[in-house]
């Protein structure tokens, strides 16, 4: 059985308000539902377009794919980034497309208050991405030192195919295909964070006063099925000014 891990992770709660709005989104429960309901005997297969997003989401299916009692394997067909490249490695196998990439970077979230409340964000942050080096260590079978997973890290690595394979995270390449060793892309920066689409989702809050609104220029409670071009671009505003708070 098939079943697809695309857009945006996001946590349960939060998927129908998104795809209410047109983003494409997965959830936990996604993938929850395609366990459950994978034939007996069968493989399940997740196939992979996905930037990343919730941080905790993205645990949640790396811990329902790595304690499935079906046998499962990714499928990277385009992109595996930020809490997909966790997601992926929930699988007991990972396959990747020869076009394919792989991002892997430090988790981020949204601080305020005084300098102690900063300092304990800065100690969380180093604690979630001690958890998400756990699944990639654990995937690397020492292909790649936590210390050199760590660095990676850091430097927010993307990965055509073939480095991912030689760190460990991707087992095959899909259609047996044999490629040159390349050297992997280290790219800091927004340029190719907004290509990746990280954290190009409007919050839950924002969508929800946006909703409101919507329902209130209606009369009822109705979903705006068919929005205007004035609403479209004000979806598109609300995508720019970003919420990127327990996202990586």
């Amino acid at each position: 059985m098939k079943t697809q891990l695309n857009g945006y992770i996001v946590e349960d709660e939060d998927a129908a308000l998104y795809r209410l709005f047109g983003y494409v989104v997965c959830s936990p429960a996604d993938i929850r539902r395609a366990v459950a309901e994978n034939p007996p005997g069968e493989t399940l297969t997740v196939e992979i377009n996905s930037p990343g997003g919730s941080m905790f989401a993205g645990f949640e299916m790396y811990s329902v794919l790595r304690g499935a009692q079906c046998t499962t394997e990714a499928e990277v067909q385009s992109l595996a980034a930020s809490a997909a490249s966790t997601a992926m490695l929930g699988c007991a196998r990972v396959k990747a497309s020869p076009v394919a990439q792989v991002m892997v970077h430090n988790p981020a979230i949204v601080s305020d208050g005084n300098q102690y409340d900063h300092q304990k964000t800065v100690e969380t942050l180093a604690g979630f991405a001690q958890s998400i080096l756990n699944a990639y260590e654990l995937k690397c079978q020492g292909k790649r030192t936590r210390a050199e997973l760590e660095s990676m890290m850091n430097a927010e690595t993307w990965m055509p195919v073939q480095e991912a394979v030689e760190a460990g995270l991707v087992d095959e390449i899909i259609g047996g295909a044999q490629l040159l060793s390349a050297q992997v892309v280290n790219c800091v920066g927004g340029g190719l964070r907004a290509l990746s689409g990280v954290g190009g989702l409007p919050s839950p809050a924002q969508l929800r006063a946006r909703k409101a609104e919507l329902e209130a220029q209606d009369g009822a409670h109705s979903a705006p099925a068919a929005l205007g071009p004035e609403q479209e671009g004000e979806r598109a505003r609300l995508a720019v000014s970003l919420s990127v708070k327990k996202y990586y």
